[in-house]
């Protein structure tokens, strides 16, 4: 084989590799971020759930987001209802969802959203959680030929 043909035929070989590779991860959809759950309790002993016939005075779910400096700024991510039930006493609340950038040392709060007498909306102070790592997700499809 001539010195021509071995480099189209290794370029060729790179090529379908690549090829494959992208196919791959074509194949494979987006990455994922990370997966984050949030959970916490709320006791629905004083403050009770908005409910059809509860509009005022009540409890209407919760905020939950990042926060870069203890509080003050709020990055909403989402919001959750209250649980079905919500009965009285300690309740689990869980939110769950994918989180992207910011990369590193990230803070999350939730904060509760209620109804006034009035039937306007008023939020709770913030809950703050421990800060956790945030990295990018690992690649997918990787492969590896060896000859």
């Amino acid at each position: 084989m001539s010195g021509i043909s071995r480099r189209r035929s290794k370029s060729f070989l790179v090529a379908f590799v690549a090829g494959a590779i992208g196919l791959q991860l074509s194949l494979a959809g987006p990455a994922a971020a990370a997966s984050v759950t949030l959970s916490w309790s709320y006791n629905y002993t004083v403050d009770v759930p908005c409910s059809s016939t509860v509009t005022k005075n009540c409890v209407s779910g919760f905020e939950y987001g990042t926060t870069p400096d203890g509080g003050t700024t709020l990055n909403k991510i989402g919001t959750v209802g209250n649980p079905t039930p919500a009965g009285s006493g300690a309740t689990a609340v869980t939110a769950s969802f994918t989180q992207g950038p910011p990369y590193g040392s990230v803070v999350y709060y939730a904060r509760t959203i209620g109804l006034d007498g009035n039937g306007n909306t008023l939020y709770s102070t913030v809950a703050l959680a421990t800060a956790v790592q945030i990295v990018p997700t690992a690649p997918t499809g990787l492969i590896v030929t060896v000859r």
